[in-house]
């Protein structure tokens, strides 16, 4: 059984705020995959989306169509298709980071073409983290960046496996930007951040596939069995705190799906994405 959806806050929904999730699932090749497009500023001063009337203003300059759902959506096209190339017995982690390659290739051609310049904010280039998994005839090969993730949970909701968040180093860029007299709202910060630390060889660097070589080195493989009874999760970040709490294991052990879409659609806080794959005997 598979199953997927993209989970919306109501705020960010009224606001009309583009979905920037995609996700993906083959039924006959067990392929699975999630992307979460990066965010671009539509001002250089940016409105406190925290709050409705923030996220109205945010949304009234966001770019339509969204270049961060492009490029979601480029990934999860690729990874399909690159992974559908190879041979059931194949389908392993080097399959996985060529079909990661492929996509991010993919986005630096759609940025080449549709970018003629870029300054980093609110001029940036599209981009997106990611995860994907399949099922060969021997494990589950899976491939991540940053903190997007896939996770393996038993048939009584405790978890057997799940990658590590590579997310950027929050505590570290606020120090920075507070030694700098500088804030997330200030543009300056942000072109600091994404061109000095987004896909460099610096510490704190984190990856993001934008077309740049050096994002594939942020891509990471594992293979892991998966049993029968066993769920893999394939989720962006926007449902990791729910995906590992106590209400969710709960509906596993039940086998709930429906109340599985309902707990995240619940309790996300602005947008995140679950692809669920349960094998069975």
């Amino acid at each position: 059984m598979i199953n997927g959806f993209t989970a919306t806050n109501w705020k960010k929904r009224i606001a009309l705020i583009p979905t920037e999730d995609s996700y993906d699932f083959d039924h006959k090749n067990l392929i699975f995959s999630v992307a979460d497009g990066v965010t671009r500023d539509p001002y250089e001063t940016l409105p406190n989306t925290h709050t409705l009337l923030g996220g109205i203003l945010f949304s009234l300059n966001y770019p339509r169509p969204s270049p961060a759902k492009i490029a979601a959506d480029i990934f999860n096209k690729t990874f399909q298709e690159v992974m559908r190339d190879y041979l059931p017995k194949n389908r392993n982690e080097e399959a996985i980071k060529k079909a990661f390659g492929q996509a991010n290739w993919r986005i630096k051609k759609w940025n080449y073409d549709n970018l003629p310049y870029f300054d980093y904010a609110p001029i940036d280039l599209a981009g997106c983290v990611a995860s994907g998994a399949v099922e060969n005839p021997d494990m589950i090969s899976i491939g991540f960046t940053t903190d997007c993730g896939v996770a393996i949970f038993d048939e009584k909701g405790n978890l057997v496996f799940r990658t590590p968040n590579e997310s950027p180093d929050g505590k570290f860029f606020s120090k920075l930007m507070k030694s700098k007299n500088l804030t997330w709202n200030d543009v300056r910060a942000r072109r600091i951040i994404r061109r000095d630390y987004r896909n460099n060889d610096v510490e704190h660097s984190y990856g993001v596939l934008t077309g740049e070589e050096k994002a594939m080195e942020y891509v990471k493989t594992f293979s892991h069995e998966l049993k029968p009874n066993e769920h893999l999760m394939v989720y962006s970040d926007g449902l990791e705190d729910t995906i590992f709490s106590g209400k969710f294991a709960d509906k596993l052990r039940q086998n709930d799906f429906k109340g599985i879409e309902k707990l995240c659609r619940q309790e996300v806080k602005t947008e995140g994405t679950l692809v669920h794959y349960l094998k069975e005997i």
